[in-house]
């Protein structure tokens, strides 16, 4: 090798030996690297980390190969022995990198295989440390958010003179997340993503479990206000049951297709289970007295909502059997315009959609159809081409109007 070539590759490896030496130091000083190695791993993060030592413990040794090698090719450079050039040649090109035992007795690799080692080794360390606290770094905030509804759970326990086991479950439940987010944060990342099932699901119960306590507080202090809000919301459900009935009653009467949903009254069954938090109330039970309140003001907002969807459905029957006359109306006001009124078809037709609309009970279905007979026949009588929802344009809109759509 020439001069020129030896001394272009010994800048090159000197340079990657400083570079090496640079990320040894910093991995050294990494406080991720401190925090990592000096927990008490256990689990898929241990044997990941276990791993990871092994190559620290590599690149250490591989650098201090390497830069023994760049420091005798550096004295050798210096030196004024004609022997030089093909000793340095073996030293920068050949296999001159001593490695320790454990790779094999008297095992030597170039120096371009030792920089890529040692670069190897620094990149897998890197990446076990910053997979472990990126997992603890999602996850943390998350355990945090636990200990706070924990503490809120155990402050309203107290409140509430429950006994300490009283949430052991929790408590136990809690530790064990403790445990592995801190010593197996890693066991929870799958494919690169935190898996949090198990934290989401602690949440809700410890969740459910504090608004149980503060329903529960709420009842000792202000269970006569509580209960009257209920009675009150209740009240509101049975008005409204009562005029969905009174509603379910006319559109019986009017519409027998199709059936009228049924209403049923929640009323008694709510009522009763109010009565029955005087009970819990007598004998101090107020974790019960909190539980029972959110079950039923679910179970009234519930009813609420069924009672007003069953109001709706019945109110839609009625408005779509007026719609449906509006639109016969309409339809035959057209056929007036157009001069169709002696059309024995559309006659006919229109008189069987007027007896389906007008008869009582009525059927909207086959109303429906016979009304969808009379305006294609209208369309094919006239010769008009308009859309099949019934709005028109032109000589079949003088008005600009719209008829809406018939559904078939």
């Amino acid at each position: 090798m020439s001069w020129e070539g030896i001394d272009h590759m010994l800048d090159r490896v000197r340079g990657e030996a400083d570079r090496i030496a640079l990320q040894c130091g910093d991995l050294d000083r990494d406080g991720r690297h401190r925090t990592v190695r000096s927990a008490k791993l256990v689990g898929r993060t241990r044997r990941r980390w276990e791993e990871a030592e092994v190559r620290v413990h590599s690149l250490w040794t591989v650098y201090a190969a390497l830069r023994a090698v760049v420091d005798r090719a550096r004295d050798l450079r210096a030196s004024a022995d004609p022997n030089t050039p093909s000793a340095l040649t073996r030293l920068l090109d050949g296999p001159s990198v001593a490695l320790p035992d454990g790779d094999g007795p008297g095992a030597r690799i170039t120096l371009a295989e030792a920089v890529a080692r040692a670069t190897a080794d620094h990149e897998e360390i890197t990446e076990v440390i910053s997979a472990v606290e990126t997992a603890w770094d999602a996850l943390r905030p998350r355990l945090a958010e636990l200990e706070s509804m924990w503490s809120d759970i155990g402050t309203h326990s107290d409140m509430v003179g429950l006994p300490e086991e009283a949430h052991e479950d929790l408590r136990a439940e809690l530790a064990g997340v403790d445990e592995t987010i801190h010593r197996d944060p890693l066991s929870l990342v799958v494919d690169g993503h935190v898996v949090t099932t198990q934290i989401e699901r602690l949440r809700v119960l410890l969740d459910r479990t504090r608004g149980e306590l503060r329903d529960a507080l709420r009842m000792r202090d202000s269970y006569h206000e509580n209960v009257e809000r209920l009675r009150f919301a209740i009240d509101d459900v049975g008005r409204i049951v009562e005029r969905a009935r009174i509603l379910r009653a006319r559109v019986v009467a009017k519409v027998s297709s199709p059936a009228a949903v049924d209403v049923h009254d929640p009323v008694p069954a709510l009522s009763a289970a109010v009565a029955d938090l005087d009970v819990l109330r007598a004998e101090g039970r107020w974790r019960d007295l909190g539980a029972r309140l959110g079950v039923l003001q679910r179970a009234i907002h519930d009813a609420t909502d069924d009672a007003r969807e069953r109001e709706a459905s019945l109110t839609r029957l009625l408005e779509r059997r007026a719609e449906l006359r509006g639109r016969l109306g309409s339809y035959r006001a057209r056929a007036a315009r157009l001069g169709l009124t002696g059309d024995r078809r559309l006659t006919e037709l229109h008189g069987a959609a007027h007896w389906e609309l007008w008869r009582v009970p009525c059927d909207l279905r086959a109303a429906t159809v016979s009304l969808s007979a009379y305006l294609r026949a209208l369309q094919e009588t006239s010769g008009a081409d308009f859309p099949e929802d019934g709005t028109t344009s032109g000589a079949w809109a003088p008005d600009g109007g719209s008829d809406g759509g018939v559904t078939r």
